[in-house]
């Protein structure tokens, strides 16, 4: 990997001996190289873990498929309760319709004049 001209140039002010500053400027260039070399070892590492990380906490088709069932399934119970509740429902209506009528004086008294007027 080369150095930019910039740094070459600051380098080579640095170190007057010519020779010694193209040594610089090679060994940081290998080092560079390297360091990029390692850096790109790294990065499949990195994203291979990433993935794995990922893949683990990712809902999967299958979770949903077995969350979508579990789902249904509560939904057909919670059905079933209701229907029950409606018939309960229906049954304590008529039940507190019965009681306000039977208990009511004037419902008796009108039943006694229907009684009356079948038996004149």
């Amino acid at each position: 990997m080369a150095l930019p001209y910039d740094v070459v140039k600051v380098i080579e002010e640095a170190i007057p001996d010519r020779e010694r500053a193209e040594k610089v400027i090679r060994a940081l260039e290998e080092g560079l190289g390297a360091v990029r070399e390692e850096a790109r070892a790294q990065k499949e590492v990195v994203k291979a873990e990433i993935k794995e990380e990922l893949t683990r906490e990712l809902v999967t088709k299958a979770d949903l498929a077995e969350f979508k069932g579990e789902v249904r399934e509560e939904l057909a119970h919670l059905e079933g309760e209701i229907k029950v509740i409606r018939v309960w429902l229906k049954v304590l209506a008529g039940i507190m319709l019965a009681g306000f009528t039977l208990f009511n004086p004037g419902f008796h008294q009108v039943i006694r004049a229907i009684i009356a007027h079948i038996g004149a």
